[in-house]
């Protein structure tokens, strides 16, 4: 069976800041509340992920991870309230997408 694909990201100066990577690794930072441990989840280096969150919290009106470093009480990693609206309206987005390329019958057709 034929289907549209479409992947969508977020660029600031060209450069990737916001698409499928970046949501993942938000959505694992809510889920296991480490940056390390959303790291291994994704296959990606702790440093790959800092740098991933480095650059969402720089680029954004307020940060989307808290860092806290470890010691006696442990480190962690907080996805913000700002951060969980990103993740629903990039959620909201991808689903828009999805219907416009399920609408989209005629490329197919041609294609067939």
């Amino acid at each position: 069976m034929k289907s549209i694909k479409v992947k969508c990201w977020i660029e600031t100066n060209g450069d990737k800041l916001y698409g499928p990577g970046p949501h993942e690794l938000l959505r694992n930072i809510k889920a296991e509340g480490s940056l390390s441990k959303a790291a291994e989840k994704m296959q990606l280096s702790y440093r790959k992920a800092w740098d991933i969150v480095q650059q969402l919290n720089k680029h954004s009106e307020e940060p989307l991870v808290i860092l806290r470093k470890g010691g006696k009480t442990g480190g962690g990693a907080e996805v913000t309230i700002h951060a969980q609206e990103v993740m629903e309206a990039y959620n909201k987005l991808q689903k828009k997408l999805q219907e416009v390329t399920k609408e989209e019958k005629q490329l197919l057709k041609i294609l067939n």
